[in-house]
Order: structure tokens, then C-alpha cells, then sequence
């Protein structure tokens, strides 16, 4: 009993954040979140919570997974807001879309925007349409995982739910989930450019940004991603070696903002 109440404190400074974030209601419903964790609750619950500035209520699962985290780091940290300076933009796409917390954030903040969301894992998908259900005239969700080429691929399951993350299949395996390339993305919501490419996808950076990314990177103006490794890194930022951006850290993200593509050396004269 004693471990499961010391399970179940959140510390102060995530309290007053979460408080300052989102509010008293929201920050009690995720406090009354924690402590049914604690006690055995698991994800089959749903908890609905009215966030301020937000019109429809949110929804996250219960337990020990990473909804509550999803929740706090994007609606309570606000973690999108480092890109203050970005404006009306038509086309984000949400590359792990996970339960809908970055590409609700984004429909609320931009009314004009139209958002393709994609996810491979079906329950994390399933959350997340019920969190973009309000928008369903600016949202296309994908249920689907982002890869170098259209295909299928095969789903492994991480410790908690957004770890989750694909691979190619092994000779003989069963590949139970379908493939979908940058391309292929962008013609699903319209047409490029795209505004925003944000990038989330648990190792799969790699596999998007070492294939075929210089086909599509032209569209895209503006990147937020997540790298998982050393390698991931590497490859992302060899994939923009022809291109001209400003790039920062930002907590768990990396932003690359202005994409364009580097001029050409000038081509020196003999005298």
C-alpha cells in the first residue's frame, strides 16, 4: 500500500506547471489519473479533460502509459510554442501522430489549417480519432506508418504507447501494417508546400530521411523532429546538406525553420 501511494505523487514542480498549463480541473483529473494508475487502474480507462482555450474535451487512457505525458508535454508545456514566429500555414503533417496531442494543439491554434495525421499503432490511432473527431473537415488520418516507400511494414510494440515504432519485414513475416511515403502524404492533404513536417516516428527517421528524401524535401518548408539516436541524426542532417535553414534544440525536439535549398558555388574564372 505504501508503494503504491509513493507511485502515485507527482512532484511539485509538475503540479505547478500542469497548473499553470492547463488549469486546476485538468490537473486534478490527471492527480485522480495518477493515483488510479498507482492502484491497479489500467488503459481501458478513458478520462475526458476540458482543457482552457480548448472547445471539445480531450481524451487520454488511463495507467502507466504515455498519454498523461503526451497530454502534459504539449497542452500543459506548450511545447509547440517555440515556433511563435509561424504563421497561417495550410499543410502540417503530423509524421506520429501518437494520440492526437501535437495535431490538436496545431488545428486549435491555426483555424485555416488542414492537417494529414498519421499513426501505425491502431489503439493509439483509435484515441487519437476521437481526439480529432471535432475537426474532421481539416484532419486526414492515416492509419498507417511513415516510411521511405508505400508498402507494409511490420508493427513492434514498445514498453508504453508511444514507443511504439515499425520495421521491414524479416524473409517469411507477416507485415501487418501499411507503408506510406512523404509523397504520398502530401497528396493526401491537397497538395504541398508543406508548412510543417513534424516528425516523431521512433527511429524511423532514418529510414525516411536516408531514402528518396530528396524527391519530396523541396515541399517542405519548415521541420520539427525528434531523433532517436545518434544515426537518426546523422542521416537527417545529411539528407539537408543542399539546403539553407536556421535550426535550434528545443527540449526533446529539434526545429529547422525556412527550408530552401542552398545556392549553387559560383563557378570561379581562369584569368
Amino acid at each position: 500500500m505504501l508503494a503504491n501511494a509513493v507511485n502515485a505523487v507527482i512532484p511539485v514542480r509538475t503540479l505547478y506547471r500542469s497548473l499553470k498549463g492547463v488549469g486546476m480541473f485538468a490537473t486534478l483529473q490527471l492527480v485522480k489519473r495518477r493515483v488510479a494508475a498507482a492502484f491497479g487502474e489500467d488503459n481501458t480507462a478513458l478520462y475526458r479533460i476540458n482543457v482552457p482555450g480548448y472547445p471539445h474535451p480531450v481524451t487520454i487512457r488511463g495507467g502507466n502509459g504515455s498519454d498523461g505525458f503526451a497530454f502534459y508535454q504539449i497542452l500543459a508545456m506548450k511545447d509547440f510554442d517555440v515556433l511563435n514566429d509561424f504563421s497561417a500555414p495550410r499543410l502540417i503533417i503530423d509524421a506520429g501522430a501518437n494520440i492526437g496531442m501535437s495535431s490538436l494543439y496545431f488545428l486549435n491554434r491555426f483555424p485555416d489549417v488542414r492537417i494529414v495525421a498519421i499513426e501505425a499503432d491502431p489503439e493509439n490511432m483509435r484515441i487519437c480519432r476521437l481526439n480529432l473527431a471535432p475537426f474532421a473537415d481539416r484532419v486526414v488520418l492515416v492509419e498507417g506508418a511513415v516510411w521511405s516507400s508505400c508498402g507494409r511494414v511490420v508493427l513492434m510494440h514498445g514498453e508504453v504507447e508511444w514507443n511504439s515504432h515499425v520495421r521491414n519485414a524479416e524473409p517469411g513475416e507477416e507485415a501487418g501494417v501499411e507503408s506510406f511515403d512523404i509523397p504520398r502524404l502530401i497528396e493526401a492533404g491537397g497538395g504541398g508546400p508543406v508548412d510543417l513536417l513534424k516528425v516523431d516516428i521512433e527511429g524511423g527517421e532514418s529510414e525516411v530521411f536516408g531514402k528518396n528524401a530528396e524527391k519530396w524535401l523541396p515541399a517542405i518548408k519548415n521541420i520539427v523532429i525528434e531523433f532517436h539516436g545518434a544515426d537518426c541524426e546523422k542521416t537527417f542532417f545529411g539528407a539537408l546538406e543542399g539546403y539553407q535553414y536556421r535550426a535550434f534544440p528545443y527540449r526533446s525536439v529539434t526545429v529547422c525553420e525556412n527550408l530552401r535549398p542552398r545556392a549553387p558555388e559560383p563557378i570561379s574564372r581562369a584569368s
